[in-house]
């Protein structure tokens, strides 16, 4: 009776142990699952905020050009009335 309690508490101990490396197999899968979540999210941020920098960009640059051409059809003006 002895030898099979001994064999019994072995046993649990197994189990607990499969149980505890299982628990820590997925913990350390949903860290990294999370990780490549977080990686994924900041790519998309680094995307989206590179495109509204060259929208931005590209507004001021036209912005400049029809302020150039304002500026030239006035000069124009103020040249042809001398």
């Amino acid at each position: 009776m002895g030898g099979s309690i001994m064999e019994t508490i072995l046993l649990l101990r197994e189990e607990n142990e499969r149980k505890a490396e299982a628990r820590r197999a997925d913990e350390e899968k949903r860290r990294s699952e999370e990780r490549a979540e977080a990686k994924a999210e900041a790519e998309e941020r680094r995307h989206r905020d590179k495109m509204e920098m060259e929208e931005r960009a590209r507004r001021d640059r036209e912005e400049a050009r029809a302020r150039t051409q304002e500026l030239l059809l006035l000069i124009g003006a103020l040249t042809k009335k001398d």
